[in-house]
Order: C-alpha cells, then structure tokens, then sequence
C-alpha cells in the first residue's frame, strides 16, 4: 500500500494518521503477493517481451501520432484556448499565454512548443513573457518597477554594452549583439541577437531569458546573485551567459561514467535545444570547458571541508584515499614500543597483531596511453590545484627531474616494455604517459602520488611518485610492500638514488619490501618468481599486485579528450576521475571486504587440508628441514632475494632421452619367464604379471592405429603369440590350485577400461581376419572367478592372498605413476621450454609422449586392479585408500614444470600424492625435490590464506573506524559552523556526517552477517 510522507514518515506509521492511497480496481488483483513459485515461473526473458509488443506496434505508433494535435484545446489551468504545450510538464499539459508563465515562473527550463493552428512548433520558455528574477528567492525585487517584458524582442539595433560581454563569437564569426531576432528561421526555440537577454545553458538545452537583478541598495553584485539561484555566470560584471548548476553536474557525471567530452556534450546540449538548426545554437563550448573547471574545484572543496574553515589546503589534501589501508591517526591507532604477537591496539578488537600488519601496500605502474601534447600558451596558464589532488604540485617535481641522474639501467632481467619505455622520446608530447601508485589490496590511487613522463618511464619519475605515496597518512609505518612490472631491477639502487636526491625523502626505518605482480612476472626470468612473487612474501595474503592495469581503464576513456588541454585542465580532469573511482571504492568497501572474507575462509579450509595430507605422510625428518629452510629463506630474503630459491626446483638437467627409454622398458617387460612353480602366492603374482602384459599390448595396438603396416601387424602378432603361450602355461600350472574347471571354461572377452593421455593412442587397429585376441582373454584369477565361485570350489584362501598383493600392485602402479609424472614436469622445465628449434622440440616432445605412454599402462593397470579389488569384497577403508583415479588427476603440476606458471598459486595435487611421500622420496631423487618444492608451497599457500582471514578481518575494523573519523570530523566541522552562526554551513556538515554514519552502519552489519 503506498502512502504520503517521506523515509522519515514512514519510520513510524503507527504514531501518525496514515491516508492510504488507493490503487485502481483493475490493478487490486495485481496488488496481492503472488505465491513464489508462480513468480519463478512466469518469469520472461527480454525477447519474451519484444514478441509480444509486436502486434501492439500500430496501436502505440498510432498513440504516438495522435499527440501531435491536442485532444483539448482548453488550457488545462483556466480552460480557456491553449496555446504552449510543455514537453517537461508530465503529460504534456496544454496551457494558456498567461498560465504558462505563471506555472513555469519556477521551471523556467522546461521546453515548449506553441500551437500554429495546424501544428506544434518548437518555442521557448520567453515568449510567454517570462522573467527570472534573481536575489529575492525568484520574487521580483521591490525596487524595480519595470518587468521589463518590452524589450524582450527587440531587433537589436540599439548597440550592446560588451563591458563584460564573453568573447565568443557566434559560428558564422559574427558579433552576436549584430544578430535580429527575425534572422533566425521560424520554429527555433531561442531568440538570437537580443541585448536583454541572457543565454543560460541547462541539461535540457540552450534557453534565452530575461534575467532582471536585484536593485536594493545593499544587493549583491550580478555574478553572486546568479550564483545564489543556481545559475554559474561565465563572466562577472554584466554576465550575459550562464551555467545552470544541473548542467554542470549532468556533465561530470557524464565524463565520470561515459568518458563523454565537453565537445560531444555540448554537441548533445545543441540538438536537444534543436534538431532541425543545432548549427544555429550559440557556441559556449570553450566556456563550457572553463566553468566545469572551476566547479570540480569548488565541489572538492566542499566536500573535503574547506569551506567550514580557514585552513591551508595541503598537497592531497583534495583527494580521498582508501578506507581499508592502515592510515595512523585516522583508522588505527599503531602500538607503542615492543610488539607482541596477541597485543590488543584497536579497542574493541581481540584479533592479532603480528609483525607484517601494519604495511603500506602500494602497486606501481606506468600507462603511456595518457599523452599530452605541448600547450599553445604555456606562460598563459591558470592552475586550480597544482598537486592538491592527485596529480603532483608541478614546481618541486620539476627541480627533482632537474637534478636528477637520468641513468639508463641495462636490464639484467628479461625483456621489459617499461625499461625500453624509458629511453622513448617523443618530441611533440610535453607528457609520454603517467605513472603512479594505488593501494594493492582496494584499488585506490594513493594522493599525490601521480606524475608525468617526459621521456617515458623512467626511474627517476617513479622515485618521485613512491616518495609521495609513502607520506600519504603513514607517520609510524614501518612496513611498505610494493609491486612494480620491473621491481626486479628498479628497487636494487632504490635507497641509493634516494640518498644522492636533495629533495627524495623516505623514513630510515622504513623497510620496502619489493614485489612484482603476478601476471608480470611470467614474463621474467624463472628466479624471479620465487623472489618476487606475492605468494612468497610473509604478510602479503592474498594480493597479484595487478589491480592497478583495471585502474588505467577508465582513465584510457577520457585520456584522448585530456590530450590537447591545457595541462592544468589535463591534471584537473585526471584528479577528478581517480577521485571518483575511489570514492565508488570506497562506498562498495563492505561488499568487497565480506567478499575477501568469504573466499579467504573457503581458501583456508582447502588449503589446510591439502597441507595436512601432504605433510601427514612426509618424513618428519624432512618436514623438520623443509621448515627450518623456510624460516632461513624468510630472514634473508630482505638482504639476498636468492634466499628464496628454495621454492624452486633445485636441478641441473632432466634424464637424457635414453637414460628415459631403458628405464620404461625396464617397468614395462616383455611377459612372464618360465614357470616356477613356488607355491600359490607366485602364481597368482605371474597372474597379475600376466593382466600387466595384457594392459601393455591394448596399449600398444592403440598406438598402432587403424591402418597399421604389415610390419606392425607382424609385431602385433608375434607379441599376441607370446602372451597366448604364457597364458596356456599359466593356466595348466592353476590346475593345481583350481581344479580342472575354471580352467577348461570357455575364454571370455576382457574389456578394459584404459585411461590414455597420449592424444594419438585414439583408434583400434583394424583386424581384417578373425585373429585371436589373448589380450581380452579372461585369465582365471579369483578376482575374476567370483566370490561365489570361489567358496564354491574352495579357494578363499587363493582370494585373500590375491587382495594382499593386488594392494601390493595398486601402491606399485601409483608410485611409477607419481615418478613418471614428475619425470615429465621435469622434462618441461629443462627440455621442452628451453628448445631453441624443431628439431630439439620436436625430440623433448618425443620424450612427454613417451612418458605419457607410461602413464597411460600404470594408469590403466591401477584402474583394473582397483576394479578386481572390489570384486574381493575389499572393504571400504581400504577402498577410500584407493579412490578413484580420473584423466584429470594425471595432470602435471606446471607450478613444478614451470614456476612461472600462471594460475597455479592456489592449485594443490590429486589425492594419491600424499599416499607414501616418504617412500617414494627414498627411492627417486627426483621425486625428493619435487615433493620439497610442492611441500614448501603448500604451506605457503596455507600461510597466506590464513594471513588473508587475519588481514581481511583488520581491514573491516579499519573501514568502520574510517567512516567512524569522518563522521566525527563533521561534527567537528558542524560544530565550527554553529559557533559561527552558519546555519547553512551546519547542515550541510550534518548531511555529510549522515552519510559517513550510514556507511558505518551499513558496514557493520555487513560484515556482522559475513562473520556469523
């Protein structure tokens, strides 16, 4: 039910007499809760809707037409003829002369059209005689006694008085006061040329009016008592061109989110004023471009509070910063003297404080698509902030760049766009690019902290920017991780051209601890992973260190606009688009946080788990090394990044091509040797020998393909033949053991079920003749038989000694299935990524498919036994030991094969690697390394998730105690006001700590439900 009265109002119903307002009897129905289930399925697509507008198309174009002659003459005020028809007015009411006037006296920017008597055509607003008054609150002034409707259309012949007339010229290059009214055509919705009137830009258009002032004798002057009513003068002692502050706003708001130009805008601004002669609009482009400048500035000091008292305005001091970073004095409150790990520094919070809490996080980085040309007038230029914002004040930047060494760096690394960047110049750009640092975790361009390239980005331009980011509300931070694409070269001389600068400063307790993003660093060398990676730095949780390449996005919208300005205008539009992008970070702050906190806590438990399992079966001989490494790494890695080389593959050389071949000929055999008869256990062990053998031949007949050579179908024969004998063989030893009838039964087709990896093993060869297949040949094992028939011949004790060695069997398969895989993470490392031709990889992929064969028969065999051991009634535990193995679990673990891998930070490996990590070390030393490496990343991976919990849950803190500050500081600022009797002053102070006590609010219970 809907009713009067705003939010307020509607807080308590109960305590107010409620006038409802009732609904048609048509819509009564509709008003009623629909059951859910109905709802879900009545829902419709937007396609839905279109098929079935279709048919109605005539009847809306008809409506459409129909309102182009009134279905009432009368005036829907006072009845008599209408003339004016409102396009703002909701229906498009139909008015008289004088009722127009009177209902438009306070929307005087309506757009009208005026009935010919046979059509509408476009009007305006001052010719129904309109007049807008100014210092009395839109009344006329009582000391004016002339309305002043007479000179509203004149020709123009008088001459104008240009004391402060603009200096624009109409398009044609004409003096605009030499334009008559009756030059115009018929039907334009302005009138041109008048000297009374003042042309007054709004969202809905450009609209001429007669403005009259205020005349009393204490009356302000013309530019304040336009400003007071809304309207921005572009001049001030006989304004004749005004800005409504509705237009001003739209168009902000336009560039902020649709990267619109004040050209297009005002391009837009001139058809909607007419769509017939937008050439004909007066061109207030170039004041358009002025006026926003100084009402960006005048709304960032209202917002930042200068207006409530007289302070200087410092550099950043316009800029809002992220609410989620440590900012002492304003979010936190940072411990005094020694820290413990449990002591409590935020009151009312019982989390945490390690050592790593307190850290400035920063990301830097360079976007060159955000050029500037040279200015036309350099010397001529006004700036309205000059380092208040964003964007650095330009006069010490420049002494810096004057006397700094511009020292070209030959990388070390790999080949990089930002070194090579450097050495660019480009001689018709004043600006190459900007560069910057923003918070790695929120997204947050840190204030003052931007600067321009002259040369491309240079080192000397990004000490600038990190200087300033680190005096960004960071008094008593000791801590500092960065992440730069090229940290790895940048940061080793970083304090050493700090101390050589006379105007670079940073706090000597400082300790900077260098990253590099982790889409970047797949483009450095392998040793920069581990050194560099954040997934290798204590106290960075969960962080890429990219977030900023999503930052430059909608700067690259307004950038091709910004690169003719003037370079004020630039930096002033620049600074106003990375306020706004952290100001929306800033009110989705809470979402994102209860987000971080919700796949941090999912992470933890994955992560803990795998770890667990990992470690549960290591040698604890091992884990107690592996630890103390870790420990050593981690207190050396500040002096000597190689420390943390330890998270890499410590090897030289994988094994050769035919160190591979004999050791798979080796594991897979060529069949049985003659029978020995030693009792039931060998011959049930030379059975699964023989299942083995069987595997191995499906495998190699898959290999051959469908249209195999006579000298493949000779080999296929010949090992079909051998096999055949060793099954004959095998089974006349089984008489022993089974009797005579499990051995005379006819042969049964075996159908396996092969896992393959090698994407060639996909056809079966084509038997043109009835041949025999001793490979689908069902060997009869007690696997095979049958409980049943077991018991039934008496040969459960054959059947319990088989579930003995098919675990043996299983444990054999798994284990060469984990060695092969690491053999090939390894022959990718140092094989298969380091091949220089088409030859060389061509014989490194030779050797995967040849491992992958391998794979493939161990695979397939430990597929078969798990099979047979649930036709041995083995029971669930030792079933849940062997679990099921997909194609998927086969895959190799690419942050071994190559530590630059991406996306592996939160990968872990298939179950059946944490099987017998022990064993498996002691007899391979490749997999001893491999385990290490995957051992140590797994705790890392652990390490941080559990970090990332820690840290998301001080960041909720610190958000709810930003808001909480700046909620206080406007009570401060209400406070001031009052004292100095500003009522107005008071409540906007009001209004802004509403705002910030609403975010506060909404936070807490955000994240109250996220935690619970």
């Amino acid at each position: 039910m809907l009713h009067h009265g705003g939010d307020d109002f509607l807080g308590g119903l109960d305590d107010h007499r409620v006038i409802p307002l009732h609904l048609p009897k048509s819509l009564v129905s509709l008003s009623s809760p629909l059951p859910f289930t109905l709802c879900l399925s009545e829902l419709k697509s937007q396609n839905d809707y279109i098929r079935q507008w279709v048919p109605k198309t005539k009847a809306y174009l008809d409506i459409l037409l129909e309102r182009e002659v009134p279905s009432d003459r009368s005036c829907i005020i006072c009845g008599t003829d209408g003339v004016y028809k409102c396009h703002g007015c909701f229906g498009e009411p139909l008015y008289c002369t004088s009722c127009c006037r009177t209902q438009h006296q306070r929307l005087p920017f309506h757009r009208v059209s005026q009935w010919t008597g046979s059509f509408f055509e476009e009007s305006c607003l001052v010719k129904s005689g309109i007049v807008i008054w100014l210092g009395h609150n839109g009344n006329p002034c009582p000391w004016d006694d002339d309305v002043g409707e007479s000179s509203v259309f004149t020709t123009g012949e008088e001459e104008a008085n240009t004391t402060d007339m603009e200096s624009s010229e109409d398009e044609d290059g004409g003096d605009p006061s030499s334009k008559r009214a009756d030059d115009l055509p018929t039907g334009v919705p302005f009138v041109k040329g008048n000297s009374a009137l003042t042309t007054i830009v709004d969202k809905s258009g450009m609209h001429t009016h007669l403005v009259k002032y205020c005349t009393c004798p204490n009356a302000a002057v013309a530019d304040i008592q336009m400003f007071q009513m809304g309207l921005f003068p572009v001049s001030f002692l006989e304004p004749k061109t005004a800005f409504t502050f509705d237009v001003l706003n739209d168009f902000l708001l336009d560039n902020l989110e649709c990267g619109t130009s004040a050209m297009n805008y005002y391009s837009k601004l001139r058809r909607m004023t007419t769509t017939v002669f937008p050439h004909l609009v007066p061109d207030r482009y170039r004041e358009l471009m002025r006026v926003t400048r100084q009402w960006r500035k005048l709304k960032l000091l209202k917002r930042n509070g200068f207006g409530h008292e007289e302070k200087d305005v410092r550099p950043g001091d316009l800029a809002l910063f992220c609410p989620a970073c440590p900012q002492p004095g304003i979010n936190v409150t940072l411990p005094v003297g020694e820290q413990t790990e449990n002591s409590h520094v935020n009151e009312g919070s019982n989390l945490q404080t390690p050592s790593w809490l307190y850290t400035r996080s920063l990301v830097m980085d360079g976007n060159f698509k955000a050029e500037h040309l040279h200015p036309v007038h350099p010397g001529d230029e006004v700036s309205l902030m000059d380092g208040r914002g964003f964007m650095v004040g330009d006069a010490l930047y420049k002494e810096h760049l004057a006397v700094a060494q511009d020292t070209i760096q030959r990388s070390e690394c790999n080949n990089h766009r930002a070194v090579n960047q450097a050495n660019a110049s480009r001689h018709k750009l004043e600006a190459t690019g900007i560069g910057g640092c923003a918070c790695a975790r929120h997204g947050c361009f840190v204030p003052h902290a931007m600067v321009d390239f002259q040369k491309g980005e240079r080192q000397m331009n990004m000490d600038y920017a990190l200087c300033e980011a680190l005096k960004i509300n960071a008094d008593g931070i000791r801590r500092a991780l960065t992440f730069y694409d090229v940290n790895c070269q940048y940061h080793k001389c970083l304090k050493d051209r700090i101390a050589k600068s006379p105007i670079l400063q940073i706090p000597k307790e400082l300790d900077i601890i260098p990253g590099i993003g982790l889409w970047h660093v797949h483009g450095h060398q392998d040793s920069c992973y581990v050194r560099y990676a954040s997934n290798f730095i204590e106290g960075a949780a969960r962080i890429d260190g990219e977030i900023m390449e999503t930052l430059w996005v909608p700067l690259n919208i307004i950038s091709p606009a910004a690169r003719g300005m003037g370079t004020p205008h630039r930096k002033e539009c620049l600074d106003y688009q990375m306020n706004d992008c952290n100001f929306m970070k800033m009110i989705r702050m809470s979402k994102s946080l209860c987000k971080k906190y919700n796949q941090a806590v999912r992470g933890a438990a994955d992560s803990r788990l795998a770890f667990e399992k990992l470690a549960e079966t290591a040698d604890p001989g091992q884990v107690r090394e592996w630890e103390s490494q870790e420990r050593l790494a981690h207190q050396r890695r500040r002096r000597d990044p190689t420390a943390m080389d330890i998270y890499e593959v410590q090897l030289q050389k994988a094994p050769t091509r035919k160190q591979q071949g004999i050791k798979l000929l080796a594991e897979q055999g060529q069949g049985p040797g003659p029978i020995r008869r030693r009792g039931a256990a060998t011959w049930l062990a030379e059975g699964l020998t023989i299942e083995e053998a069987q595997v191995t031949l499906q495998l190699e007949i898959k290999k051959v393909g469908g249209q195999p050579t006579d000298t493949q179908r000779l080999y296929i024969a010949r090992r079909r033949d051998v096999l055949q004998r060793d099954i004959d063989r095998w089974r006349e030893a089984g008489v022993v053991f089974l009797g005579d009838r499990p051995g005379d039964d006819e042969d049964h087709a075996m159908e396996l079920d092969l896992l393959i990896l090698d994407e060639e093993l996909d056809a079966e060869m084509d038997d043109q003749r009835n041949v025999f297949k001793p490979e689908k040949a069902v060997i009869p094992l007690p696997s095979n038989l049958g409980q049943d028939t077991c018991t039934a011949i008496g040969v459960n004790a054959l059947a319990k000694q088989e579930l003995i060695l098919r675990q043996g069997q299983a444990n054999d398969a798994l284990h060469n299935i984990r060695v092969y895989l690491a053999d090939k993470a390894v022959i990718f490392q140092k094989t298969v990524r380091v091949a220089k031709s088409q030859a060389t990889a061509t014989r490194a992929w030779a050797q995967v498919h040849s491992v992958d064969r391998a794979v493939s028969i161990q695979a397939s065999i430990y597929l078969k036994c798990r099979k047979q051991l649930c036709s041995l009634g083995a029971d669930d535990a030792l079933l849940r030991r062997y679990q099921p193995l997909a194609k998927e679990h086969l895959k190799v673990s690419t942050a071994v094969a190559d530590p630059n891998s991406r996306g592996q930070r939160n990968n872990t490996l298939p179950w059946f690697w944490s099987l017998d990590v022990a064993g498996d070390s002691e007899s391979n030393d490749w997999l001893d390394e491999f385990y290490r490496v995957h051992w140590l990343r797994a705790k890392a991976l652990k390490d941080h998730w559990a970090e990332e919990i820690l840290l998301v849950q001080h960041e909720m803190d610190w958000t709810c105690n930003f808001f909480r500050y700046k909620a206080e500081e406007w009570k401060r600022l209400g406070i001031i006001a009052k004292e100095a009797k500003k009522e107005a002053h008071m409540a906007y102070a009001g209004r802004q700590g509403k705002i910030y006590e609403s975010l506060l609010e909404e936070a807490k219970r955000a994240f109250h439900r996220t935690k619970v």
